[in-house]
């Protein structure tokens, strides 16, 4: 009797969670060709500038929140990220590994009634990814390519060198302005797409494998980044980011079965318009 009753009771505060779990936030990004990279940088990874076209996608309209990841640590008895005492609730997640936040975009996946895009083995030497379904409508992270782009502004960009603004302080919680500590997210102007904190606030993870010679050899339609890789790309700079390293095309790249500070995500997917919120 005790046994079922800690069952019916762990399953009413699991459906409990879920009745507040709202659909994601998310932005239509129109397909469009656009030249990813930026040969004046001072990074050599950020050369050459290429030809990239891509395919429409959905990507965040904010970084996932503590609110959100929380509840997938309290669905799963996934660890709970430490805040660095910047504040849960709407604060960007942070300190999440790039293979946390794969297991947070199949949870959500599966929660949404979609298709899980990622497809891993996990055992004592860790997590392997067996295959990565692009043609599935789940949730997961956004390309390097698609990241770029929407940052950008996509077809709507008006050529600003900030994620919506000429004036970096309009749109990013960087190191002079950030105070030492991420904010709540959407505070600051969005860009031309409705897309806040493409800069500054948390790091965002991609999904691209990192190669510092990738872009000399990328395919021209939808880049998916290298094929292996021992690193992940994250982008977007954070709230303890330099000016410098501020540029829309900027890459940063870690291992993805560790956690860092300043890296939290966002969302991407495609054919996913019943599970999201797109208002």
């Amino acid at each position: 009797m005790k046994k079922f009753i800690l069952f019916f009771l762990t399953v009413f505060l699991v459906t409990v969670g879920y009745s507040q779990l709202p659909k994601p936030k998310m932005v239509l990004v129109k397909g469009g060709t656009f030249y990813m990279g930026n040969d004046y940088a001072g990074s050599v990874d950020e050369r050459p500038e290429h030809k990239v076209t891509l395919s429409d996608f959905y990507i965040g309209k904010y970084e996932v929140t503590f609110d959100e990841f929380d509840l997938f640590c309290e669905s799963t008895g996934y660890p709970k990220p430490d805040d660095g005492g910047f504040g849960r609730g709407k604060h960007p997640v942070i300190n999440v590994s790039w293979t946390g936040a794969i297991k947070y975009c199949n949870w959500l996946s599966t929660r949404f009634g979609l298709d899980k895009v990622y497809e891993y083995r996990e055992d004592s030497m860790g997590l392997v990814i067996k295959a990565i379904h692009w043609d599935a409508n789940g949730f997961r992270l956004p390309t390097e390519a698609e990241w770029e782009f929407a940052a950008r502004g996509g077809i709507e960009s008006k050529g600003y060198p900030y994620a919506g603004s000429t004036i970096l302080e309009e749109v990013a919680w960087f190191d002079e302005n950030s105070g030492g500590h991420t904010h709540p997210v959407g505070q600051l102007k969005p860009n031309e797409l409705g897309i806040y904190d493409m800069q500054g606030n948390a790091f965002e993870w991609c999904n691209d494998y990192y190669s510092p010679k990738y872009y000399a050899s990328s395919p021209e339609q939808d880049p998916k980044g290298p094929d292996k890789g021992l690193e992940r790309v994250y982008r977007g700079g954070s709230f303890k980011s330099p000016r410098e390293y501020m540029r829309i095309t900027k890459r940063f790249h870690f291992v993805p079965f560790k956690a860092q500070g300043a890296i939290g995500f966002r969302l991407a997917c495609k054919g996913c318009e019943k599970a999201i919120d797109t208002q």
